[in-house]
């Protein structure tokens, strides 16, 4: 078998221009001598953009040569340390382009239950981390979901009632609502009286016209904002965990999605220290022009601080706060017209504007685009900007793109733009049921459709969003794309049209994501000259059934030529 992570005319190109290049160089010069290898991993299967290989050698941070044991003989000296695979499986390492690294870190502490837990369980750990709060703390925790609480709808007085005097906030499976006690609402000021903030927000109240404790959007900053924030040096030691954690799973870069000045600090501390292992890319708060203005004082080596985030809308669930076409399936929300569509947090102008702006500046902006009208916004927007400033400017994301129509699919491709889709909301869950009931059957048809942006010729990268979703695991990601069923299987699909295959998948978290970030020069496929980036795997993706994909586990993760992690388990 052989796996390509380009197409067939692309790896073509570059072996026969590789092998003009070795031949001219030898004419000239004679042979090259061969580089000494410091490591050289054996018994391998060890995926190649020629095909699978058994060895792979690597002299400090760079692959000098791929083959079998006695192609690689010749890079062998006294000090080559030979590690012995044992026949597993090498991929590139993978990188994840949808990461909210520090709050995923933030949440390791945080009062967390898991996400579907029904309303017994969320109100029994509120209980016992109110039991422990101290004088003056909030408790900040989640992750909640309508769906899973029952029949029961969220109210302040359900939290009232387990948290007594201390401020409660909660956030749900998206990171755009909040749950609050009354505590926490009147730490904020909010009441009765209290109008929906600008920028899409949301209070929702009940028939007497009180809050219930739900904020959507911006209303669920302006709360958030009332909390005491982490210390820096809690910041640091979250990026620092997350980090890890990701190591552990063959992350070996990932874009940062959402990043505000204080989040920046932390990374440059990290990074500064020699603890930032994998290469990022950090995206910016649109809101915070600050970090904008001053970014080049937390970029670093292996840390770019040159891409922009930009929320157009919110969330197709039942807060009705996604952006699109034509109505919710379930619209009908005590007659707010905001509610029937959703709607954009800014005008188109306003979009187009900034994203001219940036563009013109040589960032990269992400757009979150959870649905049709806010992804068909962001696509006039990245329009405007060719024609301001022309063809050939930054590769623009539209994250999450949940819900695309077949013309917007069309233009994307024309207009260079990166949809970045989010697998790991793929299969039935207690949100997507909750996306289900609330855009209906007919349009969830065409739920991230990943294979037609493939077959459109979009580029497409995949991301996380970790930790809206509780695993960051790319080998749920994988599984779920082929399949479009919960990890090891189901009798419901999502979308089954929308499948494609495993190879297809590894391409879109390795090469794909690697050009996307400006770095596939460098890593994303196992080649001579190519960072040593890779890990080891404990079963082969390409040959065991699809539904156990999702078991895979990491033995070792390789970054630069060193190893990062390495399993306990081997």
């Amino acid at each position: 078998m052989r796996l390509r992570f380009a197409s067939s005319l692309t790896a073509l190109a570059l072996a026969c221009t590789g092998a003009a290049g070795s031949a001219q160089f030898q004419d000239a010069v004679g042979p090259a001598t061969p580089l000494p290898a410091d490591v050289i991993y054996v018994h391998g299967h060890i995926a190649t953009p020629e095909g699978w290989r058994e060895a792979i050698a690597v002299s400090g941070a760079t692959i000098v040569a791929t083959g079998n044991e006695g192609d690689l003989a010749k890079h062998r000296t006294a000090q080559t340390r030979v590690i012995d695979l044992g026949g597993r499986t090498v991929l590139p390492g993978l990188i994840d382009m949808h990461v909210h690294a520090v709050d995923a870190g933030l949440r390791e502490a945080s009062c967390a239950f898991p996400q579907g837990a029904n309303l017994s369980a969320v109100l029994a750990t509120i209980k016992a981390c109110a039991a422990k709060a101290k004088p003056g703390a909030w408790i900040e925790g989640g992750q909640w979901d309508a769906t899973s609480l029952g029949k029961t709808p969220p109210h302040r007085k359900l939290l009232d009632a387990v948290s007594g005097t201390v401020p409660v906030v909660l956030h749900d499976i998206s990171l755009h609502s909040v749950w609050a006690n009354s505590a926490a609402l009147k730490a904020a000021g909010i009441t009765r009286d209290t109008p929906n903030p600008a920028g899409g927000g949301i209070i929702e109240k009940d028939r007497t016209g009180e809050p219930t404790g739900i904020l959507r959007e911006t209303a669920a900053i302006a709360i958030l904002n009332k909390l005491p924030p982490p210390s820096h040096d809690e910041r640091v030691a979250a990026l620092r965990t997350a980090t890890r954690m990701m190591l552990a799973q063959g992350i070996t870069a990932y874009e940062e999605a959402l990043m505000a000045t204080p989040n920046a600090r932390a990374y440059a501390a990290l990074a500064d220290r020699g603890e930032l292992v994998q290469h990022v890319r950090t995206c910016m708060w649109d809101n915070d022009q600050t970090l904008i203005a001053q970014r080049s004082l937390y970029a670093r080596p292996g840390l770019e601080i040159s891409c922009v985030k930009m929320i157009l809308d919110g969330v197709p669930t039942d807060a009705h706060t996604a952006a699109m076409l034509e109505p919710y399936a379930d619209a009908n929300h005590q007659g707010e017209p905001a509610r029937i569509k959703g709607e954009l947090m800014a005008t188109p102008e306003a979009i187009a504007a900034k994203l001219i702006r940036y563009d013109a500046a040589g960032l990269t902006v992400k757009l979150h685009v959870a649905g049709d009208a806010s992804a068909r916004a962001a696509l006039d927007a990245i329009g405007a900007a060719r024609k301001a400033n022309g063809p050939y400017g930054q590769r623009h994301e539209l994250a999450h793109a949940n819900f695309i129509t077949p013309e917007d699919m069309a233009r994307a491709t024309g207009l260079g733009a990166t949809y970045e889709f989010s697998p790991y909301l793929w299969f039935p869950s207690p949100p997507v049921r909750d996306v289900i009931r609330s855009v209906g059957t007919k349009r969830m048809e065409r739920f991230t459709p990943v294979r037609d942006a493939l077959a459109a010729g979009t580029h497409v990268v995949l991301g996380s969003d970790w930790p809206v979703v509780p695993s960051m695991s790319p080998w749920v990601a994988i599984e779920t794309l082929v399949t479009r069923q919960a990890p090891g299987g189901s009798t419901e699909q999502l979308a089954p049209g929308q499948a494609i295959t495993v190879a297809q998948a590894v391409t879109l978290l390795t090469a794909n994501a690697a050009r996307q970030l400006g770095i596939g020069d460098r890593v994303g496929t196992l080649e001579p000259g190519k960072q040593a980036d890779f890990i080891v795997l404990d079963q082969d993706i390409f040959s065991v059934p699809a539904t156990a994909i999702h078991r895979t586990r990491v033995l070792r993760t390789v970054v630069k030529g060193k190893e990062v992690y390495v399993s306990p388990n081997q």
